[in-house]
């Protein structure tokens, strides 16, 4: 079955000001003819005022451009939004050519995830071949980072900073009376996971499954995230020493593939 996403999230609070800069942004390129600033204000419901010190913001750092009939086109800047969307999305397709091979190769369902602010995120993911195997995976898994494999294997390898920061994070979201005994756990274990070079749980996130991760890097050899399996416990225990083997060549190709920046 899978795993609750949790409980619908509460509106977030917004920059009114960002907000209305992107909206300018957007009635300049979905506009079918150009427009100029009068007419954006006007789609918008803005004063004029306002909607100048927005197109002033915008002309400085080159994201819209006036011509010389006073309308508005989109500046060259915006191309890098598209650039980094494209990346993204080639990205993501690698991600998930990525996990498809690493489960053809374990034959056990396989995932990758990234470092995302504070967290661990599950990006990409690929069940496995077996009629019996692990379940319980979604894009965007994240959370309880002390309990989940790959939560464990980015703790192990971020630098000290970071590490900080994220467990700092997860003890706030736990009740007070379990603070002391996972940081104790964190402090035993992270430094084990260091020195062989891959974490496992076992049951421990998900009762009846086993998780094996290994972390990836960028080319500075910051923490990227973490790559792995999930196997039925049983399995996993039987072929731990292939699957771990197979889990830690894999973090060391996406090293190679994603730890770029291309």
């Amino acid at each position: 079955m899978r795993q609750a996403a949790g409980a619908e999230a509460s509106t977030p609070s917004t920059l009114q000001t960002v907000e209305r800069a992107l909206s300018f942004l957007e009635v300049v390129a979905e506009s079918p003819t150009p427009v100029t600033v009068k007419e954006v204000a006007e789609r918008l419901g803005l004063n004029i005022t306002t909607c100048y010190h927005l197109y002033n913001t915008l002309v400085f750092r080159e994201y819209v451009v006036r011509q010389p009939d006073l309308t508005l086109r989109i500046g060259h800047r915006a191309g890098l939004l598209y650039d980094g969307y494209r990346r993204s999305l080639s990205t993501q397709r690698l991600m998930a050519d990525f996990v498809q091979h690493l489960a053809a190769d374990t034959a056990e369902t396989a995932w990758i995830s990234n470092v995302v602010g504070l967290d661990v995120v599950l990006t990409a993911f690929s069940d496995g071949p077996q009629a019996v195997r692990a379940a319980g995976l979604y894009v965007g898994l994240s959370g309880q980072t002390h309990r989940r494999s790959s939560g464990r294997a980015v703790l192990a390898f971020a630098d000290d900073e970071l590490r900080e920061a994220m467990i700092a994070k997860l003890l706030e979201s736990l009740p007070k009376a379990d603070r002391k005994s996972v940081r104790a756990m964190l402090d035993q274990e992270l430094p084990r996971i260091a020195e062989r070079g891959w974490a496992i749980d076992d049951g421990e996130f998900n009762p009846g499954v086993l998780g094996i991760a290994a972390p990836y890097f960028s080319a500075d050899a910051s923490i990227l995230g973490a790559v792995g399996i999930w196997a039925p416990a049983e399995r996993g225990r039987a072929l731990l020493d292939d699957l771990t083997d197979k889990v830690v060549a894999a973090a060391n190709e996406a090293t190679r593939l994603f730890g770029r920046g291309d």
